[in-house]
């Protein structure tokens, strides 16, 4: 377990440093995009990796003998189910997963949005109708783009979840 909680602290500090790069050049968006984009998405890989492993953390600290085969949120409370117990901290995890609006629902659609892989092109027929404007439907092709300002929620709002609950459970 305390190899966890120490992969927690890590990915979360990876996390960080690589927001701070972000925030450091506030121009970044618009002169090197690539570099914008690839820092956004690795505040959201690293931010989602301490969460991966905070699951294992609290596996450990439930008892569970193999924490290490828990690998998302289901699996772990399928494994804590199967053992009859239910803490607090997860059910939070649960109820924050659950909720549409909620930091860790909004932060879990993201990162599952980055491995979706884009829609095909619709096909245009080779003969056109003279005379006419032809249409290009563009609704289907906005992709959400990560902002600095939800990644600093999202790591803001996890790094004050984990420190409760870890308090929380310090005291039992």
């Amino acid at each position: 377990m305390r190899s966890h909680i120490s992969l927690v602290n890590q990915k979360v500090s990876f996390a960080s440093a690589a927001l701070s790069l972000l925030e450091s050049d506030p121009d970044a968006r618009e002169k090197k995009p690539l570099v914008h984009k690839a820092l956004c998405e690795s505040v959201l890989l690293h931010l989602y990796t301490a969460f991966h492993f905070y699951l294992r953390e609290l596996a450990g600290s439930n008892g569970i003998k193999n924490p290490e085969t828990i690998d998302s949120l289901p699996s772990l409370v399928g494994v804590l189910n199967q053992s009859g117990k239910h803490p607090s901290e997860v059910i939070e995890l649960q109820d924050l997963a659950a909720h549409q609006g909620s930091w860790l629902n909004s932060f879990l659609a993201q990162y599952e949005d980055v491995f979706k892989s884009p829609p095909m092109p619709i096909e245009k027929k080779s003969f056109g109708t003279e005379n006419f404007i032809e249409l290009v439907d563009v609704t289907g092709q906005q992709v959400k783009s990560l902002d600095i300002d939800s990644l600093h929620y999202w790591l803001s709002e996890f790094k004050s979840l984990v420190l409760r609950q870890r308090e929380t459970g310090a005291e039992y």
